[in-house]
């Protein structure tokens, strides 16, 4: 059985280096993207191996807009036109995994017709958010995290709001010399219709068999009026596949699906994003892999590497026993 990765990363080439020879094992194939705006000759000059594709097809992959997900469908189309097989599995470039080679393969080899991924419908995920994920435009201005605009139709909107829109498009996109950024006024004239009447969502990491692999590229080619909705949506990432795969699974029974295996902690106090995790977590880690989970994010090995090494004899001592 294969296993391919699809690695997104941007920056810390040396840590990406060391997740992949973690990972590397026989029939493992590395699919990565390097977003657009990062140097990857810095990231080719230290990962040369011939299981390594590095996507030629590049993305600017802003947070919170859809170029995330067209950068993990380029890695899907790369994954099915190599025709290998097996399962395929998300990553970022600050991921790192909680078990062994061998623990992750025997896992899949006893898993091979489940889907990975966590789902609940979209007023449940995020009950004080979803209206805004699926009723207005999302807007990026610039590439800055958060300079965005929530674009509700212009009959929703107070006069002032919708002059003040108005100027921060033409504004930004004349600044940016942007056409296209100056034309998304027209969008303030048209209210937002979904395509499909429920939205799911859940973590962005996931792992899908061939088969749905297969099935979800399909039904991307077939139903472009879904992609387009999502290109204006706030963090489609979180939303796209889940909503795509719960379609599917509605309809096709032989479509099993389990919770997300990649562990992430957004609650912590004081973290605006997932804990970056150190030394000082491991018995939490260790949970998380008692619990079921083969990975985890986020790492900065720049600020403490000693985490991945204790993760690394952690996972070499349970394959031992």
């Amino acid at each position: 059985m294969y296993i391919n990765y699809i690695i997104l990363a941007h920056h810390f080439p040396a840590q990406l280096k060391k997740l992949v020879d973690r990972l590397n094992d026989e029939n493992v194939i590395f699919f990565i993207h390097i977003d657009v705006t990062s140097d990857i000759h810095a990231f080719k000059k230290l990962i040369s191996y011939t299981n390594v594709l590095f996507l030629e097809k590049r993305e600017n992959a802003i947070w919170g807009n859809f170029t995330i997900v067209q950068a993990t469908l380029n890695g899907m189309n790369e994954v099915y036109k190599y025709g290998k097989g097996g399962f395929t599995i998300l990553l970022s470039g600050q991921d790192y995994p909680l078990v062994s080679n061998q623990h992750i393969r025997r896992f899949l080899s006893t898993h091979q017709t489940y889907n990975f991924i966590d789902i609940k419908p979209v007023q449940e995920a995020w009950p004080d958010e979803y209206k805004a994920k699926i009723q207005t435009y999302y807007l990026n201005l610039t590439q800055k995290r958060g300079n965005a605009l929530f674009i509700p139709y212009f009959l929703e909107m107070p006069f002032i709001s919708f002059l003040k829109t108005i100027y921060h498009l033409m504004k930004h996109g004349i600044r940016q010399k942007n056409l296209r950024l100056c034309l998304q006024v027209i969008k303030l004239f048209k209210k937002r219709k979904s395509p499909t009447p429920d939205h799911y969502g859940g973590s962005q990491w996931w792992a899908f068999n061939y088969e749905t692999l297969e099935m979800i590229l399909n039904y991307v080619d077939k139903n472009p009026l879904f992609l387009n909705f999502h290109r204006y949506t706030y963090i489609p990432d979180e939303i796209f596949f889940h909503t795509i795969i719960k379609i599917l699974a509605d309809k096709n029974f032989e479509i099993k699906i389990l919770p997300s295996f990649t562990y992430v902690n957004w609650e912590k106090l004081d973290y605006d994003f997932p804990v970056v995790f150190g030394t000082n977590d491991l018995d939490e880690l260790t949970k998380a892999k008692e619990n079921g989970k083969l990975f985890a994010r986020k790492f900065e090995a720049h600020i403490d590497a000693g985490i991945l090494d204790l993760l690394d004899e952690a996972a070499y001592l349970s394959d031992k026993q």
